[in-house]
């Protein structure tokens, strides 16, 4: 199956009780898979990456092809497997639209999300940092952020069916520290007063 993975700038991440050095393209075998505990780990969910492994901290990100026994965690898109080939590695903008793909997907799975360097929220989200994301969904989301960050909206009906989506950058037409919403398929700036004041 395909999935998501975060790791430190040099590839490494922690397997267990120690580090391990990931390589793209080699296939990694672990022999046994246990959701938080043992095999390796990865993500259905491409934005819950961004829990271990920032965008603000000069993480890379991977798409995986995820194989052996696979175990689901309950509650999240998290899994553990016993096979993992790195595929593809993705930027922060790709990884932002792949989680956005996903929810069009998913639409009824969990997906708000919060930490450092990323905001995943209900109508309304903020990035207040270079590099960082935010992603608003809701009937009218908005979204806002200072100059090079990830911006995306998700407009949806009330019973959870997502309508259109976009993912964007602050930087050009698109101005930092302004509201933005999606109308027609296209990114404008919000006419009304700030929805905070």
């Amino acid at each position: 199956m395909i999935a998501y993975k975060g790791f430190n700038r040099d590839l490494t991440c922690t397997l267990g009780a120690g580090t391990y050095q990931y390589v793209p393209g080699k296939t990694v075998d672990e022999e046994r898979s246990n959701c938080a505990r043992r095999g390796l780990h990865c993500t259905e969910y491409p934005l819950e990456c961004f829990g271990w492994y920032s965008p603000l901290a000069g993480s890379r990100y991977y798409q995986v092809e995820a194989e052996g026994s696979i175990d689901e965690c309950g509650g999240d898109a998290k899994i553990a497997c016993t096979r993992m080939t790195l595929i593809k590695e993705l930027n922060v903008f790709q990884m932002a639209a792949a989680g956005m793909m996903y929810m069009v997907k998913h639409p009824l799975r969990e997906w708000e999300l919060q930490g450092y360097g990323y905001e995943i929220a209900r109508d309304r989200a903020c990035a207040s940092q270079k590099g960082a994301v935010a992603i608003a969904r809701g009937p009218r989301p908005r979204v806002k952020g200072a100059a090079g960050t990830y911006l995306g909206l998700l407009v949806e009906t009330l019973d959870g069916t997502i309508l259109e989506a976009k993912a964007f950058r602050v930087g050009g037409r698109i101005r930092p520290d302004t509201w933005y919403t999606l109308e027609g398929r296209q990114v404008r700036e919000e006419r009304e007063e700030d929805p905070e004041a």
